[in-house]
């Protein structure tokens, strides 16, 4: 996995799958659903407002179908195209909170990446 503020190409466009994903604050709790069979490390929530989209494990505080979150996130996509370079804020179970040029930010898949 590459380490967080290490500019990576995009080889593999990713586009936005979920486009109003789930967007929570440390100390909510979330309704938890299964986890991720392609990417084992995330757990399908859904927030108080009804938002719902995968957040990682260890975010989660709480065994069976109620946790609490234990930081911000939010699970908003970016959607790149081959050739761009951006840059890693973090890396999570193989995807990536990545910023591009333009100041953007959001997860995209590790796999669909390489480094500079």
């Amino acid at each position: 996995m590459q380490t967080p503020h290490r500019k990576v190409r995009i080889k593999l466009e990713h586009r936005i799958e979920y486009p109003d994903p789930i967007r929570v604050e440390a100390g909510e709790r979330v309704n938890v659903g299964r986890e991720d069979a392609d990417s084992p490390g995330w757990k399908w929530c859904k927030a108080a407002d009804g938002r719902e989209g995968w957040v990682p494990v260890e975010l989660l505080s709480g065994e069976g179908a109620e946790a609490t979150v234990l930081q911000d996130y939010s699970a908003r996509e970016l959607e790149v195209r081959p050739g761009e370079e951006v840059i890693v804020e973090e890396a999570r179970h193989d995807w990536l909170l990545v910023r591009n040029g333009e100041g953007k930010r959001g997860w995209i898949p590790a796999w669909n990446t390489e480094p500079l």
